[in-house]
């Protein structure tokens, strides 16, 4: 008998048949995996619209290309590509360890930081545990762990769209495994000050791994915010995660990378997919490393154009986050709407639930979102 014309064997609504017949069975709890939703790209807008000039200020992309050094580097690496890459990544965490102040064998790099988030859930998840994260924050703690197969505990976030830390250590229980904390947080661009932050970490169990996710770490100019990477060395349960996506202007070659100490990180990796970062990521991000002095001017036009965006916001009695990232949260009355209007004029952002998210981007696309939203809002 073919399996077709069998018994589902208990895969109920999850036994799919195919066009050959072929019964597909899917693990039980497939549907409760959220599906990451990316912001509309503007090709897509464009042909729905029809709209030429568009500003894509929705996914906290860097409005700045990459270095031109990063882009010759880029071109003579793909001369490479018929080769595998190299797996460990070895010059770029070599790179990346002499700027950090840690070994080589303490860094981790993967495809995007995404990826590194959601090896560490399969590294120490499975059903039966938890794993503790803010919420509104990045959606991909929820969907890292229930790839591993554990329950996601979300915390509200207080009153002022800040982490609870008190919250969080009060859903830490007998079988979490995990906590997130995205700091800057996204999507409200707040901050967990280092103080605040180092304190919470004395008090998480030693058995309960901490992702501290500082893809934003960059553009923060708090004085009271800190990165947590100077504190691996004494805390196996801590690992810190970044990115080459948002401020070197990396995006669509994922790459990112992990530090914790090397015990950690060598149990981390196994759940790691081989070859995951490709040639030419590893040759654009050793260049753009090297180039990180030049950073600066990028992260001070980011913090005087959010003010500028922040200041438009208050000025038309907008609720927002005051954000140390590189967009900022604000909440209309009816985020969609008011996302929906921007869009028709040629202006992408990111309706997220009850926060409008607008990105940074150039001043010229600045003064275009400014203009709109006075028109839109002022009538």
């Amino acid at each position: 008998m073919s399996r077709a014309g069998s018994t589902a064997r208990g895969l109920g609504s999850l036994g799919v048949v195919d066009g050959g017949g072929i019964l597909v069975g899917f693990r039980e709890d497939l549907e409760s995996i959220p599906v990451y939703v990316p912001g509309r790209s503007i090709d897509e807008i464009r042909r729905v619209y029809g709209i030429a000039e568009l500003a894509k200020l929705a996914s906290n992309e860097s409005p700045h290309p990459p270095f031109p050094e990063v882009t010759r580097a880029l071109a003579d690496a793909a001369g490479g590509v018929h080769r595998y890459p190299d797996d460990e990544a070895r010059d770029l965490r070599r790179d990346l360890a002499a700027g950090l102040g840690v070994e080589p064998e303490a860094v981790w790099v993967g495809a995007g930081s995404s990826q590194l988030l959601v090896s560490c859930a399969l590294a120490v998840g499975g059903p039966g545990t938890e794993i503790v994260h803010a919420t509104p924050s990045f959606v991909m703690y929820t969907i890292a762990a229930r790839l591993a197969g554990a329950a996601d505990v979300a915390v509200a976030l207080e009153a002022d769209h800040r982490h609870d830390l008190d919250g969080l250590l009060a859903a830490i229980g007998p079988q979490t495994r995990l906590v997130y904390v995205c700091n800057p947080n996204n999507p409200t661009g707040t901050i967990v000050p280092h103080d605040d932050l180092v304190a919470f970490l004395d008090r998480v169990p030693d058995d309960v791994l901490v992702v501290v996710d500082e893809a934003y770490h960059e553009y923060v100019t708090d004085p009271r915010h800190g990165t947590c990477v100077s504190l691996v060395a004494d805390r196996p349960n801590l690992v810190v995660t970044r990115t080459f996506s948002k401020i070197h202007g990396l995006a669509g070659l994922r790459i990112g990378y992990a530090v914790g100490t090397p015990e950690t990180i060598a149990r981390l990796r196994r759940t790691q997919p081989p070859f995951a970062t490709s040639t030419v990521a590893q040759a654009a991000a050793r260049v753009s490393w090297s180039l990180r002095d030049r950073l600066a001017e990028r992260i001070a036009e980011n913090a005087a154009e959010r003010r500028r965006i922040e200041a438009t916001l208050a000025e038309l009695g907008i609720p927002y986050s005051p954000s140390e990232a590189n967009f900022v949260a604000s909440y209309p009355d009816d985020p969609a709407d008011l996302a929906e209007r921007l869009l028709r004029r040629g202006l992408i952002v990111r309706a997220l639930g009850a926060v409008l998210r607008i990105t940074v981007g150039t001043k010229e696309e600045n003064d275009r979102l400014i203009e709109a939203l006075r028109e839109e809002v002022t009538g």
